[in-house]
Order: C-alpha cells, then structure tokens, then sequence
C-alpha cells in the first residue's frame, strides 16, 4: 500500500510506499519537488508521522496550503497518538 500526500487546492501529489527509505524519499522530493516540511524518520511513513506529531499538518510544496495524508495504517497510528493527548 502506498501513503500518498495529496494537496485538494492544487492537485499536487507525492506518493510512496511507507517502508520506503528515507534516503530515497529526500532524493525524489529533491527531483519531483520540495516536500521539505517532512520531519526526521528513518523511513517515508515515520517522515510523515514525525511532521504531523511535530507540527499537526503537512503543507503542499506549491502552493503552501494543508495536504492531506491518504493510507489506512497511517491515519489509524496518528488517531492512537492523537487520542493518547
């Protein structure tokens, strides 16, 4: 399954699957656009969940607005630490 970010107000989009190195991921965001708002993880998924535990949200590279984070284990592991507040 992959997680995709996914921005409704522009229609950009980055996606990859969760266990995807980290190494790999900063290389495409580097190629395909700077998703550089993506906290400190050793892999696409824990990136992701490090931004959203850090900050609450993801901002689109292009045009600054929240992008939403589409894959199941994702969103239901943010749910389980949101709901630990």
């Amino acid at each position: 399954m992959q997680v995709e970010l996914c921005c409704s107000h522009c229609g950009c989009k980055f996606a990859a699957a969760p266990e995807t190195p980290a190494v790999e991921v900063l290389d495409r965001m580097a190629e395909e656009g700077p998703w550089y708002a993506l906290g400190d993880g050793a892999t696409f998924e824990d990136m992701i969940f490090s931004a959203l535990f850090a900050c609450g949200t993801i901002r689109c590279s292009e045009c600054g607005e929240e992008a939403s984070v589409n894959e199941e284990s994702l969103g239901r592991l943010t749910m389980e630490v949101l709901g630990s507040w």
